[in-house]
């Protein structure tokens, strides 16, 4: 009897346990990440959106010219932090990234930030990353150096798991572009990619 008792009093206290984590886990979830804290806003505007498109479209027409050519000619594209972020604003609005509420991107010094509201049920998902770009093979690789979900205390390897998705959806924009991408960096506040044509074999 008292086996029992003890049995019972012991899975109480473990449900109790369990809910006390849950609880702690869920408040931990719906605070900021740690790294908004280092990710600085930055102004958009409509005009610097337009500039965003405008140098895409630019970029696709020396492409598109030089493999018309059958030439292998190096171009390059920067973009600013005002560029990308009035893009993405851009897009929210129009409801071209329907699971996002809000994103934010720093370029620093080698290194990216990232700060994002994803629409989930209940509370919203903040997360924050810190990264780099890594030519690899003569491909982009993103490199996750830090990632946040809320103040969550999360395991290293989900840093590889954020890591291989973002670099499957790199992946599957690359193949519609005719460039070897050479060089990506990030300094003062601008992403700067260069690439060589690909011309038809």
């Amino acid at each position: 009897m008292r086996l029992i008792k003890g049995l019972i009093m012991a899975i109480g206290v473990i449900g109790v346990m369990v809910i006390i984590a849950l609880i702690i886990g869920y408040y931990l979830y719906s605070l900021s990440p740690p790294i908004q804290a280092k990710v600085i806003p930055v102004a958009v505007s409509a005009d610097a959106s337009q500039s965003f498109d405008q140098k895409l479209d630019a970029l696709k027409g020396q492409i598109k010219a030089a493999v018309d050519a059958g030439e292998k000619k190096q171009v390059s594209l920067v973009i600013t932090e005002k560029e990308i972020n009035s893009k993405l604003v851009q897009m929210l609005a129009e409801g071209e990234l329907p699971s996002l509420k809000r994103v934010l991107i720093n370029f620093g010094d080698g290194y990216f930030l990232t700060y994002a509201v994803v629409d989930t049920p209940g509370i919203d998902a903040k997360t924050g990353s810190m990264g780099r770009v890594e030519i690899i093979e003569g491909e982009p690789k993103v490199v996750i150096d830090e990632f946040n979900l809320g103040k969550l205390p999360l395991p290293k390897s989900v840093n590889r798991r954020v890591e291989q998705l973002l670099n499957i959806m790199v992946n599957l924009q690359l193949p519609d572009v005719s460039l070897d991408i050479t060089g990506v960096e990030i300094k003062n506040h601008q992403l700067t990619v260069t690439g060589t044509t690909k011309t038809a074999k």
